[in-house]
């Protein structure tokens, strides 16, 4: 009997906990960007997007291909809006994984985080060159040949450390993913608690 009590309560919280889903993937692309990164390479490629009701991001990723014999480390990162339509270089908000060596086909290379942001505001999934400047390898990235499919993103890089932007190819995304959450909510995950701590009082 006790344990199936236990059973019904651990249903109950996973049904509270359980939280809806937003992903953004338009990854489905040929390497029709060309260099990324390293010495002679660009130094930034950022990708935008509004945080979704689902607002918890807790994993994100760009597509890379190439690197060449000299293959120069990138980091797929998080950065926040500086305000212009731009990422900003001086607010990252997840330095993520790093990156370094050849790829022979377009493969996606993810960051694991949490982070709860803020619903309607722009954000940016970055491919960040900066940490290596010397090796003299190039990536390739994929975008969507001009079909627009993040709402309201758009697509931007830098060569000078973010000193200034492209501005981008005005009617197109680059290939990017990212899936999010709904945050649990505090009240549910300590009403969940207290019932495991009443189970184990009348025990």
């Amino acid at each position: 009997m006790r344990t199936a009590t236990l059973s019904v309560v651990a249903l109950a919280m996973a049904a509270g906990l359980a939280s809806a889903e937003t992903i953004i993937d338009n990854g489905q692309f040929g390497a029709n960007i060309g260099s990324i990164g390293g010495e002679f390479g660009s130094d930034i490629y950022g990708q935008s997007f509004i945080a979704p009701a689902d607002n918890m991001i807790v994993e994100f990723g760009m597509w890379l291909a190439g690197g060449s014999s000299d293959a120069p480390a990138v980091r797929i990162d998080l950065w926040a809006d500086d305000g212009s339509n731009n990422p900003d270089e001086n607010n990252i908000l997840i330095a993520g994984t790093v990156w370094q060596g050849n790829l022979d086909v377009l493969t996606r290379i993810d960051t694991f985080d949490s982070l709860q942001l803020v619903t309607g505001q722009r954000y940016w999934i970055v491919i960040n060159g900066n940490i290596d400047q010397t090796s003299s390898g190039v990536y390739s990235s994929t975008w969507d040949n001009s079909a627009n499919t993040i709402v309201d993103g758009n697509m931007t890089w830098s060569n000078d450390n973010g000193g200034s932007w492209s501005g981008g190819i005005p009617d197109g995304d680059f290939g990017v993913y990212a899936r999010f959450i709904v945050p649990a909510p505090a009240s549910t995950a300590l009403l969940g608690l207290g019932g495991l701590v009443a189970l184990r009082r009348r025990r």
